[in-house]
């Protein structure tokens, strides 16, 4: 037997693969090993998974774990799970081949995929679980004198892990068992000193436990760090070492039943993966399955000019070409606005920055207050032109700019937010990017949206904005923590802060004015994405966000309803947008005994009444 292909080159059988000792070879209840070569590239739910045999696939990781490569080799399994999260439409959707500091190789586990796969393909291809992995692996690194460590479970169940190991694997050596909390995985610095830790326990191969989609996140963003040559993206696998979990009979497995024996052990942690993710998850493996791969161009991460701590504070002017140039759209914000600038001036020592504020005051105070930072470009527009037309006239007077910084008035830039943006913009190549918006109290404002739909809106007036914990496809929006916590494309963001290429600005054309305020945003950014461009969030970016900028009233919650039916009648057929406007009705009905919400309701039933509702206006 010999693997050839993108994995290391050629691989030779080793003398433990076919030892027969127990403890090297895989049970006798796993499927037929597959030994007819190397395998083949099929995509499935719209995820790269590569076919393998069994003995093709335990060379492959364990060659890579005795010499290296020029990046560390990531295994992990293609199962319905991983198709929900990385898969087409999923909300980690390319990230893991977007990157060139890992080499990720996508095992076929689960028997729908496993089935979708011998479809697409017209032959049958083995499953490769880790549960069924590990052991032979296990066996391999006993043998080579490999050191394996174990990311993940709690401190008792590796307790249990490190007995069990030590008697069925005597001269396995065991680098290091790491049970961070939750919080450590999702703070950069608490997780590059876990990275280091396991660096310096000298790790060959790293088996990483901790659930998808937050291992494999995890490992694209730290694994790198850890010194290991290959990490196993294994999930549960402590759990069955320990002893905790019992794999299903061997009929139940044979049969594609193993997830309901999974489900009936743990069903308070696993309902929600099985039978609510798990349909719509199927139905994305029968809709975006075919052979070969999708290949994704990874990040060109040297194309970022990292220059910090070069420059003094100040602004540039309008006429100095910048790195980027921050547009500002006030209306009676002069409590606001000082806060700003603070906070912006401290980012001129990493970047040049112009600023240009667009007010559309009826009153002076607001410039007044502007009129303070002589290297502030503030002018009136005139009238209250809204937040498109005033952003319009302002982008217009910027000048030559690397970059858009579109901020709203109550904002307040963290210490190296703008930096971050711009150095996600390059790497990712997107049009647009956003960063963490936090409260004022710390806490995350969730400015993540997904793209309307008649199943969001019902979903949203039925059972609320706030409601978190039900599928993507009823909630407009994004609630999941974990969304937070790692950088990835999103269909659009609250406007209150956007970077936006100037390119794109040209391509996709000026903000829609019609819509004065509320769902312009949402319009720039579906223009963007329909031009073949991204809108990406940053989590490093962290703004404060008080959410006092635009105020609110009955007249503004009516304008808001408004806007969302005039967006959906904008990219959608009369039939869909009356189906929208329903939902919206219903939503404002069961609302209607909430302060403000009646005239919502009398709004968004009555269109003659919109004339009535904010508009722009001249003052001259």
């Amino acid at each position: 037997m010999t693997l050839s292909g993108s994995f290391g080159g050629v691989v030779q059988p080793a003398a433990w693969l076919h030892s027969g000792s127990p403890h090297q070879l895989p049970p006798r209840d796993l499927p037929a090993r597959d030994r007819s070569g190397s395998g083949a590239w099929v995509t499935l739910g719209g995820a790269p998974v590569r076919l393998l045999g069994f003995d093709d696939a335990l060379c492959t990781i364990v060659t890579r774990a005795k010499s290296g490569g020029s990046v560390p080799l990531a295994v992990a399994s293609a199962n319905l799970d991983h198709v929900k999260h990385f898969g087409q439409g999923g909300r980690w959707a390319d990230i893991l081949e977007r990157q060139d500091s890992l080499e990720w190789l996508m095992l076929l586990d689960g028997a729908p995929l496993v089935s979708r796969a011998g479809k697409v393909t017209g032959r049958t291809w083995p499953r490769l679980a880790g549960s069924d992995l590990i052991r032979p692996l296990l066996g391999a690194a006993e043998l080579e004198g490999l050191s394996v460590g174990f990311l993940g479970g709690t401190p008792d169940v590796q307790a249990q892990v490190r007995g069990k190991l030590t008697a069925s694997h005597p001269k396995l050596t065991i680098s290091g068992c790491w049970a961070p909390q939750r919080e450590e995985l999702v703070e950069a610095g608490a997780s590059a000193d876990l990275a280091a830790s396991i660096e310096a326990a000298k790790t060959d191969i790293l088996v990483v436990c901790l659930g998808k989609p937050r291992q494999e996140l995890w490992m694209s963003e730290y694994g790198h760090l850890t010194g290991a040559n290959v990490m196993l993206a294994f999930g549960a696998v402590v759990d069955f070492l320990a002893g905790r979990v019992h794999r299903a009979p061997v009929l139940a497995r044979n049969l594609g039943m193993e997830w309901a024996w999974r489900l009936a052990l743990e069903p308070k942690r696993l309902a929600r993966r099985y039978l609510v993710d798990g349909p719509e998850a199927y139905i994305c493996l029968r809709k975006h399955s075919i052979p070969g791969r999708i290949r994704v161009m990874p990040s060109p991460r040297h194309a970022f000019e990292d220059r910090p701590g070069l420059r003094g504070e100040g602004f540039s002017p309008l006429d100095q070409p910048t790195d980027v140039a921050v547009v500002v759209v006030t209306y009676n914000n002069e409590k606001d606005i000082p806060q700003l600038l603070k906070s912006l001036i401290r980012e001129t020592r990493e970047q040049s920055i112009k600023v240009i504020v667009a007010d559309n005051s009826p009153g002076p105070r607001t410039l007044h207050e502007v009129g303070k930072y002589h290297d502030v470009h503030g002018f009136p527009t005139g009238g209250n032109l809204g937040y498109s037309g005033a952003i319009n006239v302002a982008m217009k007077r910027a000048g030559q700019t690397k970059a858009f910084l579109i901020l709203n008035p109550d904002t307040q830039v963290q210490p190296g937010a703008i930096r971050a943006m711009r150095q996600r913009m390059v790497e990712s190549g997107a049009g647009v990017v956003v960063p963490l918006l936090m409260e004022a109290d710390g806490t995350i404002y969730h400015s993540l949206r997904r793209e309307p739909s008649v199943s969001r809106a019902i979903g949203d007036a039925v059972m609320g904005r706030r409601l978190p914990g039900r599928p993507a496809w009823l909630a407009e929006t994004d609630f999941d923590r974990e969304s937070y916590f790692h950088p990835h494309k999103v269909d659009w963001a609250t406007g209150a802060a956007l970077l936006v290429r100037p390119d794109v600005a040209q391509l996709v054309g000026e903000w829609d004015e019609e819509y004065f305020l509320y769902s312009e945003e949402t319009d720039f950014m579906r223009r963007v994405r329909a031009s073949g461009l991204e809108i990406w969030f940053e989590p490093r970016a962290r703004m404060l966000h008080s959410r006092g900028g635009s105020g609110s009233s009955t007249p503004l919650e009516a304008l808001m309803a408004a806007n969302r039916i005039r967006y959906v009648r904008k990219f959608h057929s009369r039939g869909y947008a009356g189906v929208f406007r329903a939902a919206v009705v219903l939503s404002a009905f069961l609302r209607s005994p909430l302060p403000r919400h009646g005239g919502v309701l009398a709004a968004v039933t009555r269109e003659r009444s919109w004339r009535d509702l904010p508009h722009a206006e001249r003052y001259y």
